[in-house]
């Protein structure tokens, strides 16, 4: 009997440390850059890669860089050396505390303002060379494709269809809407594509109704409130495609990137999860009338346009509420 004991373990040991070695397979360590308009956020994490899932998020942090607020006070339509160095300190300083995770692969992406820019793609060249790492400037397209790809890692809820949702991504130089649906029995992507965002509204706000293209920031908006509202609410109204329109009515409305998560989010007492369009509308009533100096934090010069930016859009669109998911394009990186 006592040979075919040392079988049996023998045998289970095998599959065991098969199992094992199957499993290390699938798992790997990554880290993901977000380049965005603004922020340049990472993140470190352990991925499933068989069955295509974040398992855990070990390390987040991100860096305030005004790419877009360059691009748009340049005269030649190019990121300059400044902001460039900026970029690059930002880059190393987030890379070096990744690296005590030990990433196997470190990728990124950039978005708006690389595209916008004519050296754009040389800058993200650039910095990939000095940093080590591989980087991407993206279309809109593939980054609304990527956001939704990241809010669904977020939600990490199987039981939740790609036909349920509406994301919803808001950076500083780019808007982004995507939703799934069935065609014909294929998975057909909606994207809204918009070009009204954070800083691009910023900056309407200040050379339009303020005739104050040179200053730091609109605030206080005050009596502007209203003008800013029926400006976003009929931009919204023409540029958002029908079938965006008709997707909104029946899905779940979920706001990602640095506006909602951020901006929206930490002016809400509490920093809710999700909010309601009156309860944005009587938050904005308040913000409008504060300067910079009663507000708090890197982004105050559009936190509270953003507020505008975001009303407006859920007047016109008819959104009662957003929920809010931690997540930028770094989620879909991770999981590429």
């Amino acid at each position: 009997m006592r040979p075919f004991w040392l079988l049996a373990v023998t045998l289970f040991c095998s599959l065991l440390l098969t199992s094992i070695a199957q499993a290390d397979e699938c798992r790997q360590i990554r880290a993901g850059l977000d380049i965005g308009s603004g922020t340049t956020k990472i993140a470190v994490a352990r991925v499933d890669l068989c069955q295509h899932r974040i398992e855990k998020m070990l390390y987040q942090d991100q860096r305030a860089v005004a790419w877009n607020e360059a691009l748009s006070q340049a005269s030649d339509n190019q990121l300059s050396p400044a902001v460039v160095r900026q970029g690059e300190v930002a880059l190393q300083q987030l890379l070096k505390n990744a690296q005590r995770y030990h990433p196997q692969r470190i990728t990124g992406v950039a978005t708006a303002a690389f595209r916008r820019a004519s050296n754009g793609q040389a800058v993200i060249e650039q910095l990939a060379s000095q940093t080590g790492t591989r980087l991407t400037v993206i279309s809109q397209q593939q980054e609304a494709k990527l956001g939704f790809l990241s809010a669904k890692a977020a939600l990490n809820d199987p039981s939740i269809r790609d036909e349920q949702l509406l994301v919803w991504d808001i950076g500083g130089g780019s808007m982004q809407m995507t939703a799934w649906r069935q065609q014909q029995n294929q998975p057909v992507a909606d994207i809204y594509q918009g070009k009204l965002a954070s800083v691009t509204l910023k900056n309407f706000i200040l050379t339009v109704l303020k005739n104050s293209p040179d200053a730091a920031s609109p605030n206080p908006i005050g009596s502007w409130r209203q003008t800013v509202l029926r400006f976003v609410e009929l931009f919204a109204g023409n540029d958002v495609t029908p079938q965006i329109r008709q997707d909104v009515a029946g899905r779940q409305v979920i706001g990602i990137g640095g506006v909602h998560g951020f901006s929206i989010r930490n002016q809400l007492p509490g920093k809710p999860d999700r909010y309601s369009l009156s309860r944005l509308s009587e938050l904005s009533k308040q913000q409008v009338w504060k300067g910079d100096s009663e507000l708090t934090g890197e982004y105050r010069a559009t936190d509270v346009s953003n507020l505008l930016l975001v009303e407006g859009y859920m007047r016109a669109l008819k959104i009662d509420e957003v929920t809010v998911v931690n997540a930028s394009l770094i989620q879909g990186v991770l999981l590429q």
